[in-house]
């Protein structure tokens, strides 16, 4: 009896012991959680190498709740297996359930679930059944659950295996793989995101199953899998929601975040005449949605309407609302989105001053967070209230009150599509602010964090980009350079400032670009370092140099920090810094008169080629042109010589400097031409690598410097060199004038010189004329060139924003075009793009434009399109016009086209995004077999 009793004791101390010990470890011995680094946005690795993401959050709040201490250990995905099988890891931190990893693992209950697709690249055709993929090796991360479901649907499908989704992702970019898994679309990077977007369309995925996160343990630890389910049950549905909603949204299987907006607010925020939503406001958010890589959609409805879909959860939040004392939505301010201006409106007089007001009645709205302020302004005037903007315009026109106050840029839109723009002044020297805030419910405080978060990534030049689309009055503008001066952080201002002064270098004759006035810095580039350093309140010193290559010399030195109109290319980039692409510099020649005119270097071939010693063409010509015979040259003017003395039988220098250098009247004997091989080359400055930092602020102020403002500055400079050449001529003339009457030759002298001077003024101007057409169109079927072509696009971008229509932009390309020329010779290819032209014009208004930007590729504008159907019909006719047979030096030739067609402004809102577009839907068509190809919406 004793030894039983004994035993008893024996075993209830030893189980007190044990249990003590592992209360201990739970205190004192931190839980080490397997985990993926790269699942995006459920496990991952953030920036500054700490582990972040959806899970974690779940379990760090399961530390809190259990009072725990974790250590989280990122890996590959195979490895975090292999690390808590190995037992070097005591859980992980939530994966999918399989037959196969239940047999290793046991799972507790899932955390949430989510859909992981098979995506299709747009070049392949939509997915019937997974048989129509066996041609193509499916990407995959190693060890992924859908391995064994895509097996078991198709036991034929062949993977290509990937370690991570980051090297998947970029095999996926390179279409090193057209077919891959992915979850649900959720991409890090904003710019992968938009790129999988448009390379494989939603139409093109195909659902696999619908997973469950569930944390795991090595097989047989029921007591960790009991203590960690526990804990889970502990943390409550509100908070669990609350990491849900700031990582996926509430509407997390759709991936995207549902906007609430005000309709009828132009140019913020309305309806377009496709229904779809359009405005300064919304094109910021889409900027957000490309920058987080989350999809947005926007639910228009009223003022009221919007805020209540917000409060009701609905809508996650508002595009934009007036938040003020005054006006209280009860919603929290998650950022400040923009500032809207007002201002006072008189009808058909305008204002010179508010005492014109006295005794008068200005209309306003109830809610203006301004009131106050306008009753100082105007304290001799009677306010009255009023609605709507529709409203004070009406009262006013109706002699109710001599002036209203309201949102500059809503009432201007307002009047615009009113057609009353013109019998309203805006009185300028009044003026009130008001800021517009994305508002979210006030409990979804980590989500508001996370859509701030998306807007601090949003840069000052993108935001200047899509203000000056939609903002027609440089006054109503916030962004860009105000008053001299970006709006820089106290951290961006101390990086200016510890660069010191800047030294610019520049060359003391190459007009119009740079030269010394008057014992200064002159010319274009000047202008734009001004601009430059008065955004960024530089103190600038200039260093004048005598020939180009000693000008390099002293950047790559350090002689020099900065210098401007310098060319971009990968030799350079070694040694400098360079900005973005800020002036065109096209390349031209001079030749004689006597000489035909030459736009092919291959056509110079044997022939004597001077070049200005340092230019970055010199290699480019000696690599690529080598039956060239180089004469390098110090400078333009030694250029010019050399060719009007015979001693070069060609010159090539930029566009703008050749042209400067003629109009003098010094060199009447040449002429010059566009050099179609280096036509579309443009300007950088360069920088010495110890000032890159100035880079970034550099670019900001470039992509702030709008059209107008680079319009002002080339006709400053470029009208000044034409006055100089006028008072050249007119030296000459005099100078002729007095030698005449010195051998009195008297008046038939001078008026045989004036003739001839005229003459050669009229004989410059038609070169000048042409010069200028040939610039901008195509020297084989005088249709417009790139050039024209983007310039009418940008046009067209803006009328048909002001008058919220669309137009299209439709992309040809000749089928069989190479055969043609291999087979009849480039004479015979030369014909037929001549009879496509015709064919173009006649297929198309007198109002489009039709372009050649290349080889066998033509671009068409269809302007004010009400019906997509129209478009296709424009396209089906001329396909049927291009079919019908062409004889060629007695050949009969038939010939087709692959067509593709984008919209403004679903399909894109700038020039590139639309030609991109266009192009894309194009080659779909041609891998299609040709004809047109559309999809709607581009994807």
């Amino acid at each position: 009896m004793k030894t039983i009793v004994c035993l008893l004791f024996a075993f209830v101390t030893t189980f007190f012991a044990i249990s003590a010990e592992t209360k201990e470890w739970q205190q004192n011995t931190p839980l080490v959680i397997a985990m993926s680094n790269d699942t995006y946005p459920f496990q991952f690795v953030d920036e500054n190498n700490q582990p972040s993401g959806l899970l974690v959050d779940i379990w760090l709040e399961w530390a809190k709740q259990t009072n725990t201490q974790v250590v989280f250990k990122p890996s590959d995905w195979v490895q975090s297996l292999a690390n808590l099988e190995n037992g070097i890891a005591d859980v992980h931190i939530g994966m999918a359930k399989n037959s196969t990893r239940e047999l290793n693992y046991d799972f507790m209950p899932e955390l949430f679930s989510f859909h992981s697709f098979l995506y299709v690249n747009y070049q392949l055709p939509q997915l019937d059944n997974l048989s129509d993929v066996l041609p193509y090796k499916v990407g995959v991360v190693k060890g992924a659950a859908q391995i064994n479901i895509l097996k078991a649907q198709e036991p034929k499908l062949a993977f290509s295996y990937f370690d991570n989704r980051t090297d998947l992702m970029q095999a996926v970019i390179n279409e090193e793989v057209l077919v891959f898994v992915g979850l649900e679309g959720f991409l890090r990077e904003s710019q992968i995101n938009h790129k999988v977007s448009i390379q494989y369309p939603k139409e093109n995925r195909k659902s696999i199953a619908q997973f469950a996160f569930s944390p795991a343990v090595a097989k047989g630890n029921q007591n960790l899998a009991q203590q960690v389910t526990q804990g889970f049950a502990a943390i409550t549905t509100d908070i669990m929601q609350g990491h849900i909603h700031q990582w996926l949204g509430e509407q997390r299987y759709q991936n995207e975040i549902v906007i609430s907006m005000q309709s009828g607010v132009g140019p913020y925020a309305d309806l377009g005449a496709d229904d779809l939503p359009h405005g300064l406001l919304v094109d910021i958010w889409k900027l957000w949605s490309e920058k987080t890589g989350l999809p947005v959609r926007f639910l228009p409805a009223n003022m009221q309407q919007s805020l209540d879909n917000v409060q009701r959860g609905v809508a996650d939040v508002h595009l934009g609302y007036p938040e003020s004392a005054t006006m209280k939505s009860g919603l929290n301010r998650t950022h400040p989105i923009y500032q809207v201006k007002s201002r006072l409106f008189s009808y058909k007089a305008r204002l010179h001053s508010l005492t014109e007001l006295k005794g008068s009645v200005v209309g306003v709205a109830p809610t203006s967070p301004y009131l106050n302020e306008l009753a100082d302004a105007l304290p001799d005037s009677q306010l009255r209230y009023y609605p709507s903007v529709d409203a004070m315009i009406d009262a006013a026109i109706k002699g109710d009150i001599s002036a209203f106050v309201a949102a500059g840029a809503w009432t201007q839109h307002y009047l615009l599509l009113n057609q009353s723009w013109d019998l309203f002044f805006q009185f300028p020297d009044l003026e009130f602010n008001t800021d517009l805030y994305v508002l979210n419910r006030n409990r979804d405080v980590g989500f508001a964090e996370r859509v701030a978060s998306g807007f601090k990534k949003l840069s000052l030049a993108e935001l200047t980009k899509i203000e000056q689309k939609w903002m027609l009055n440089p006054n109503d503008r916030i962004y860009g350079l105000k008053t001299g001066n970006l709006i820089l952080s106290s951290e961006q201002k101390s990086v200016i400032e510890a660069l010191g002064p800047i030294k610019v270098g520049y060359l003391r004759d190459w007009r119009p670009m740079e030269f010394v006035e008057e014992g200064k810095y002159a010319g274009i580039n000047s202008d734009v370092i001004k601009i430059i350093a008065n955004a960024l309140g530089l103190t600038i010193q200039t260093i004048v140099f005598d020939d180009w290559q000693s000008l390099l010399d002293g950047l790559v030195s350090g002689k020099v920090d900065m210098v401007g109109s310098v060319a971009k290319t990968p030799e350079r980039e070694y040694q400098l810094g360079f900005s973005d692409a800020y002036w065109p510099a096209p390349w031209g020649l001079v030749t004689p008169h006597s000489y035909l005119n030459v736009f092919d270097l291959e056509e110079l071939s044997g022939q004597r080629v001077a070049v200005v010693e340092g230019y970055h063409i010199v290699g480019q010509l000696l690599k690529e042109f080598p039956q060239l015979k180089l004469v390098l040259v110090s400078d333009s003017q030694a250029g010019l010589k050399a060719v009007d003395q015979g001693n070069a039988d060609v010159f090539i220098d930029k566009v703008v400097n050749l042209s400067s250098g003629l109009r003098g009247g010094k060199y009447s004997s040449l002429k010059m031409s566009i050099l179609v091989d280096f036509a579309e080359q443009r300007s950088h400055i360069g920088v010495h690598s110890s000032k890159k930092a100035l880079l970034p602020f550099i670019n900001m102020v470039l992509a702030g410097i709008d059209n107008v403002t680079q319009r002002q500055i080339h006709q400053k400079w470029v009208s000044q060199t034409i006055e100089i050449g006028r008072n050249e001529y007119e030296k000459q003339l005099k100078f002729g004038l007095m030698i005449f009457a010195i051998l009195v030759l008297g008046v038939i002298t001078a008026l045989l010189a004036n003739r001839h001077l005229r003459c050669e003024i009229a004989r410059r101007i038609e070169a000048e004329s042409k010069m200028a057409h040939f610039a901008k169109h195509d020297c084989l079927t005088q249709l417009p060139n790139r050039s024209l072509i983007d310039d009418r696009l940008e046009q067209a971008i803006l009328s048909h924003t002001r008058d919220t229509g669309q137009f299209a932009v439709v992309f040809v390309d000749l089928d069989g075009f190479k055969s043609i020329n291999d087979e009849y010779g480039h004479h015979a290819g030369d014909l037929l793009l001549t009879h496509v032209s015709e064919q173009l014009r006649k297929s198309v208004r007198q109002s489009d434009t039709v372009g050649r930007i290349g080889g066998d590729e033509f671009v068409i504008i269809l302007n004010n399109i009400r019906q997509y159907q129209s478009v296709v019909d424009v396209a089906e006719n001329i396909l049927n016009n291009l079919t019908q047979p062409f004889i060629i030096q007695g050949h009969t030739v038939t010939t087709s086209a692959s067509i593709g067609i984008a919209f403004f402004p679903q399909d894109g809102d700038t020039v590139d995004t639309l030609l991109r577009s266009a192009d894309k839907q194009m080659y779909r068509a041609k891998n299609a077999g040709g004809g047109t190809y559309r999809c709607v919406p581009l994807c």
